[in-house]
């Protein structure tokens, strides 16, 4: 994503107008159009770090760089929430995709499955939630014939 993409990702997240957010940030409405649309680039740090400040969020949120945070644990976090923060599409797909067909899964599979997810989320390896989201999602979409209820 582009600088601009992510200002005006972060000012919809926020409920801000342009025009909002240009009174903000001391700008026109068109300037900020034109920021998210890419039709003008921000070359100045001092701009960049206005419009942080305004949209509540740290620079590097808006320049795309990296989480440094990361280490070498295979229980890591921060990539897998990462991924699914920075893909919002992939899990847009599964929330409003067709439904799923198929043969649902079996009842004690499926609460294992919760049960898991649960326990992770207890104890805090919120990525490994993450990561098992979507399946949990497509068991709750799976649709049931009639006579099974």
């Amino acid at each position: 994503m582009r600088i601009g993409e992510r200002v005006a990702f972060y000012r919809g997240r926020r409920g801000m107008t342009q025009r909002t957010l240009a009174d903000r940030v001391g700008r026109s409405e068109d300037w900020v159009s034109k920021v998210e649309r890419g039709a003008r680039d921000i070359r100045r740090v001092d701009v960049v770090r206005e419009l942080a400040r305004a949209l509540r969020v740290e620079m590097g949120d808006l320049l795309g760089q990296p989480v440094l945070v990361e280490d070498d644990q295979d229980d890591d976090d921060i990539p897998a929430i990462r991924d699914a923060l920075m893909t919002p599409r992939r899990l847009s797909r599964t929330l409003f995709g067709p439904a799923q067909g198929g043969s649902p899964m079996p009842a004690e599979r499926a609460a294992r499955l919760a049960e898991h997810a649960w326990t992770n989320y207890q104890q805090g390896r919120i990525g490994r939630v993450v990561a098992e989201l979507p399946k949990l999602i497509n068991l709750a979409q799976v649709r049931r014939p009639r006579n099974a209820l």
